[in-house]
């Protein structure tokens, strides 16, 4: 997805609006509250892998004002300053050389690391450490479960998704703990595994061109995404923890 503009495009114009995006950004917000306490925003927070800037703008309608990003892709930097966000070009292979000695609050990277070798996500993850200021917080979402892979990972370049189990081990070997993790969304995970498996068995059938394909960023219409939001919302307050989704939520601390 790194050099697909027409993908950064498509997030860009649907990013606020659709309903997984408006779920992923709240989740992220109240985590936020949760760690740090309602009404706490003199947080310096950084956006790794921040695409094009939805999180920022989210966090900055909140009332979040010390806020920076970085990716490596050109077309995301662009279409977030398109946004007036504090966005450059960064590295999470090489995380200490964005703002070499900055240091952050909050640390957020969503549905980024997936790009990674196992040694590469612990060096980003000890990378996000080193950023790390006191019972500060690092915040990840990512791919989860390989039945959920369907034509949006082969879309966006994704090439594996995790369970819980790897994130534990990426923590320890970095020197982070889990807080709080989740899947999500545990109620939708049924539908969206039987079009992922549908999916796949056309890619099989060879009865879909993988040479051109679209993500699922696309918005479904008022009604539908209203009703999506509406029902994973709902699940977050009945299951704060699903043990299954095609989504992995975790937030991390430094272990001492």
């Amino acid at each position: 997805m790194i050099d697909n503009r027409l993908e950064y495009q498509r997030m860009y114009e649907v990013e606020r609006m659709l309903w997984w995006y408006q779920v992923l950004h709240e989740k992220v917000l109240n985590a936020i509250k949760a760690h740090f306490g309602i009404g706490k925003h003199n947080l310096k927070i950084l956006d790794a892998a921040c695409g094009t800037g939805g999180l920022l703008s989210f966090l900055t309608d909140a009332g979040y004002a010390d806020l920076a990003g970085f990716d490596y892709s050109q077309h995301a930097i662009d279409f977030s300053r398109e946004r007036n966000l504090n966005v450059g070009f960064g590295d999470l292979k090489n995380v200490n050389a964005f703002q070499p000695g900055e240091t952050f609050d909050l640390i957020s990277c969503n549905d980024a690391l997936y790009f990674l070798t196992d040694e590469e996500i612990i060096q980003a993850l000890a990378g996000f450490k080193r950023k790390l200021n006191k019972n500060g917080l690092i915040i990840i979402n990512i791919h989860a479960f390989e039945a959920f892979s369907g034509t949006h990972d082969l879309a966006v370049g994704s090439f594996r998704r995790f369970k819980l189990e790897q994130f534990i081990h990426y923590a320890k070997a970095s020197g982070l703990v889990i807080k709080h993790n989740t899947y999500w969304p545990f109620a939708l995970s049924l539908p969206i595994l039987a079009v992922r498996q549908w999916q796949n068995y056309q890619i099989r059938k060879q009865k879909i061109n993988t040479e051109h394909l679209d993500s699922d960023v696309k918005f479904p219409g008022k009604l539908v995404n209203s009703i999506l939001k509406g029902i994973t919302k709902t699940e977050q307050l009945l299951i704060p923890r699903a043990p299954f989704g095609s989504s992995l939520f975790m937030t991390l601390v430094c272990k001492d």
